[in-house]
């Protein structure tokens, strides 16, 4: 049975997976990672009405092409660790263990959402806004006071579909009144980013109106379909509490997956689907850490998605628990619900050296910006680990944070840059390698190609029919080499410009390269 061609539209082809791969030799794979931003970090406490700024995976960016700026939300927790730390203490009832320590977070917390913008991404300010004031002056906080109550875990998306200007923004988030028992999950809308107005329909999540949510929300929109997709960690999904029984905590319950001593309690990716933004189907599973691959203690922290063609691309959160560390790491999907990790256990993202602010933990919970030659991750970074709180009064560690609590830590954003598509590359060396692809069917008529030769390098382009016999006018022979450095060099042959057409079954392109690193090829008009 022959193999159906892929229709590939005008959609550019990564090389992440082996999707249009029929056959290579002499070539090896690498996975490249971004460049850390040589200012970070970018951004950092510097307002008096800054108590605790969490640049962790409850931050957003998004490029305005309409008013040319770029726009940041990130969250203040507002936490009085030293009030915290005394309920903490004073815990009549030592045995519920973190649900008690929880239950002290919430009263001791009074999260914030607040906004800031940039000209250029690099050099931030912090807008004077009338929605908060601070000992009578304007802040830069835009949502969560005490009449709308604490925001925590808000991911902000832009909407480029949506016909109300009104609604030109939209978040999701923990809406908190009191404590764990009075949190719902809400939903608002902004014109601009800056001024927002919550909706008074609650977030429907399958058939319950509970917190289903975990604190890591991470919301995406498919700009082609208008589809909204949520990926976030089911709360009653990760490790128990002590006392799995504690009667006032909601969403907390016995592990799941009983018998599977390596899955049962971690935290892990659940994720829903939907074109109504408050009406989501249930949540599924869609990344678990696996029982033979990852460590034993390696849990799925966050996932944010993005497309590039047909290909989903997401940046996952690895919490190493032991260490109470996180990195990120790669992965890939042809559907959106089924993932693999890209490059095995290597992080495409890693945390800092020791001192550095970026040390233990990076954090990504926003769409990376496109830009015509580079893609932009707004990271966040941290110099305390993750469970630093616990560490002191809790445990008694002998480690910084359980000395001085929070006192010269801190969570910043940074950035960090990748060339455009450069996931990863195909390479060769001295000896030409040769990839063909499947047979593939496309609306296009022009071969480009995002690759950078060394020092003798080239690459060549020869197309055969489904057959692979080569095309009349388009042999290796005929092809004008490319030996440069481009993002998107147009490939020709000697007497052919565009593409052959109506070709049954569809072409196969077959590249031939020395001392070259291919990225990406696209099809288009």
């Amino acid at each position: 049975m022959q193999t159906p061609p892929l229709h590939i539209g005008k959609t550019t082809q990564l090389f992440v997976d082996n999707y249009v791969i029929e056959l290579v030799n002499f070539l090896t794979k690498t996975m490249h990672q971004p460049s850390k931003h040589p200012d970070n970090p970018l951004i950092t406490k510097d307002q008096p009405w800054e108590i605790l700024p969490y640049f962790r995976n409850n931050t957003s960016v998004h490029l305005d092409k309409d008013e040319g700026i770029y726009k940041l939300w990130y969250e203040d927790m507002g936490w009085d660790y030293k009030k915290f730390m005394s309920l903490q203490k004073s815990a009549s009832n030592r045995d519920v263990g973190q649900a008690a320590g929880i239950d002290a977070y919430e009263k001791t917390c009074s999260n914030k959402l607040l906004y800031a913008e940039s000209k250029d991404g690099i050099k931030w300010t912090k807008p004077k806004l009338e929605y908060e004031k601070h000992k009578g002056n304007p802040t830069n906080i835009c949502l969560g006071n005490e009449i709308h109550g604490k925001v925590h875990s808000c991911s902000v998306i832009h909407d480029p579909i949506e016909t109300d200007t009104s609604k030109k923004y939209k978040a999701i988030f923990w809406n908190s009144k009191g404590g764990l028992d009075d949190t719902d999950i809400s939903s608002a809308y902004s014109p601009d980013g800056r001024t927002w107005t919550i909706s008074d329909k609650p977030v429907k999540i399958g058939q319950l109106y509970e917190r289903q949510l975990g604190d890591v929300i991470i919301l995406s929109v498919n700009e082609t379909t208008g589809e909204y997709h949520l990926d976030t960690r089911v709360r009653a999904m990760q490790e128990p509490p002590l006392n799995p029984k504690h009667p006032t905590v909601k969403g907390w319950g016995p592990a799941h997956y009983p018998g599977n001593k390596f899955r049962a309690s971690k935290r892990r990716i659940f994720s829903s689907l939907t074109t109504n933004w408050t009406e989501w189907p249930i949540l599924q599973e869609s990344v678990s850490p696996d029982d033979l691959f990852d460590n034993i203690d390696d849990e799925f922290y966050g996932l944010s998605r993005f497309q590039i063609g047909n290909l989903w691309l997401g940046i996952l959160q690895i919490f190493q628990r032991t260490h109470n560390t996180v990195d990120l790491h790669l992965v890939s999907s042809r559907d959106g619900f089924a993932w693999n990790r890209v490059n095995m256990k290597n992080p495409f993202l890693p945390t800092g050296q020791i001192n550095d602010w970026d040390s233990f933990m990076a954090d990504f919970g926003t769409r990376p910006i496109f830009l015509e030659n580079e893609i932009r991750f707004y990271y966040s970074g941290s110099n305390v680990h993750h469970d630093w709180w616990m560490f002191g009064e809790m445990e008694g560690l002998d480690v910084p944070e359980a000395k001085d609590g929070w006192d010269g830590k801190s969570t910043a954003l940074g950035l960090a840059t990748l060339r455009r598509d450069g996931f990863v590359s195909i390479d060769s060396t001295v000896r030409e390698g040769i990839l063909q692809t499947l047979p593939m069917i496309s609306i296009g008529d022009r071969l480009t190609i995002n690759a950078t030769c060394g020092e003798n390098g080239y690459l060549l382009v020869e197309i055969t029919d489904y057959n692979d016999t080569v095309i009349e006018g388009y042999a290796k022979t005929e092809c004008i080499p490319f030996t440069e450095d481009s993002i998107s060099h147009h490939i020709r042959w000697a007497t052919k410009s565009a593409l052959p057409n109506s070709v049954p079954n569809g072409i196969k392109l077959r590249f031939y390269t020395r001392y070259c690193s291919l990225f990406s090829f696209t099809i288009c008009n």
